[in-house]
């Protein structure tokens, strides 16, 4: 009987360690991610097609593909993105330009000045790449 209680003591003085350890080094609230490691996560991506467009498709299609289709037709890119960058690098603290051929767009501020950016071309499933600039505070 001596033995289950020094047990139950023992569990009792771990999990009360636990705490104690995992309250004061709480978890780091915001990614130290650049716009270089950001944009290589766009470029590999994958989500529902249903998710972010108003087609009935639950195919996985990489998200660049679906930066380049929101230039052409209405989609839930735009809101995504502006999501994930909000979080990862606050409000509106950024500028993410997106081209498609001749068709462009812009999301978050107008930044005249910048902390660090980052440029890739990503090619897209039905031909021909997007260009994705991002530029952070």
């Amino acid at each position: 009987m001596t033995a289950f209680i020094d047990a139950m003591i023992f569990l009792v003085v771990i999990m009360m360690a636990i705490t104690v350890t995992v309250s004061l080094n709480p978890h780091q609230e915001s990614m130290d991610v650049g716009p270089d490691v950001f944009l290589s996560y766009i470029g590999g991506t994958e989500v529902r097609l249903s998710d972010l467009t108003g087609i009935e498709d639950d195919s996985l299609v990489y998200l660049s593909d679906l930066m380049a289709l929101s230039l052409t037709q209405e989609t839930e890119v735009e809101e995504y993105l502006e999501v994930l960058l909000d979080s990862v690098f606050g409000s509106k603290r950024y500028r993410l330009v997106i081209e498609y051929g001749e068709l462009s767009g812009t999301i978050g501020s107008d930044i005249s000045h910048y902390t660090s950016q980052y440029s890739r071309t990503v090619p897209i499933s039905t031909g021909g790449s997007i260009y994705i600039e991002l530029s952070i505070l």
